[in-house]
């Protein structure tokens, strides 16, 4: 199966595009894929989920090498930041650290006997598969949520599977490492199965509450974001909910993954 991959981004309402605090990185190659949230209380918050996303489409960490995985990224972070030229009040804000969700997927083939470098890889060894499935793997740390759909159905919720499990402080990776100490225990993973015509969601939190309570409604949100084509038409979608007061103003993120069958050539 091969991927076709979208993703679209919108700046809060009142907000630059520079002002942008999410974001999201994939590499189809390896099948890694990544979202994270910036939380807009603290300081150089766009930078630290673009390093997020970024190393995690290049090699996710496992929950036991999440702990040294960050440190390289921490030090860039802080290496980054022009600490001489902040007022003091920034530079004390900023030794506070950054702060950001992160959600991370991953997908893995029978037969990928390279990737086999954990426990979730080792049972996918195997010969092809004649149905062209696949495994996928999620780990989660805050609300960025990832969702799957297959045949007009939603297969899998997570890390929340409610509308109402959105909270005003979820649990964020920080770049400052003394912020971290309670964060191992919330830290959420996920396997599963995918098949050809799969669709995977990757919404922040904002979004990813709206599609949870349309869902609770009887309705099929996916539908709707698929239909979407371009940036201009995610700005439009995402303007309409906020005049609605459906969906919260804030930076909104979604990652689309829905795979296909390999071409059969004759």
């Amino acid at each position: 199966m091969e991927p076709l991959v979208n993703a679209y981004w919108t700046a809060k309402f009142g907000s630059s595009a520079d002002e942008y605090e999410d974001a999201f990185a994939w590499s189809a190659n390896s099948r890694h894929f990544a979202i994270a949230d910036g939380a807009t209380e603290s300081s150089f918050a766009d930078l630290w989920a673009r390093s997020l996303v970024r190393e995690y489409s290049k090699q996710p960490p496992t929950l036991a090498t999440l702990p040294d995985w960050l440190k390289p990224l921490q030090q860039e972070w802080h290496q980054t930041i022009k600490w001489d030229s902040l007022p003091w009040f920034a530079e004390e804000k900023a030794r506070m650290g950054a702060f950001a969700t992160l959600l991370g997927l991953s997908f893995a083939s029978p037969g990928s006997g390279a990737r086999a470098k954990t426990g979730f890889w080792t049972r996918f060894r195997a010969k092809k598969d004649p149905q062209d499935r696949m495994a996928w793997r999620a780990c989660a740390v805050g609300d960025s949520c990832l969702f799957q759909i297959r045949g007009g159905a939603m297969l899998t919720s997570f890390p929340l599977t409610r509308s109402e499990d959105f909270q005003s402080r979820p649990i964020l990776l920080s770049s400052n490492p003394a912020h971290n100490d309670g964060v191992w225990n919330s830290v959420r993973v996920m396997e599963g199965e995918c098949r050809p015509g799969d669709l995977f969601l990757a919404l922040t939190d904002a979004l990813a509450k709206w599609f949870l309570a349309e869902i609770e409604a009887g309705r099929q949100p996916w539908t709707v974001l698929l239909g979407i084509r371009s940036a201009e038409a995610f700005e439009e979608f995402v303007k309409e909910l906020r005049t609605e007061k459906t969906l919260r103003n804030d930076d909104t993120t979604m990652l689309l993954v829905q795979w296909q069958p390999q071409p059969v050539f004759g």
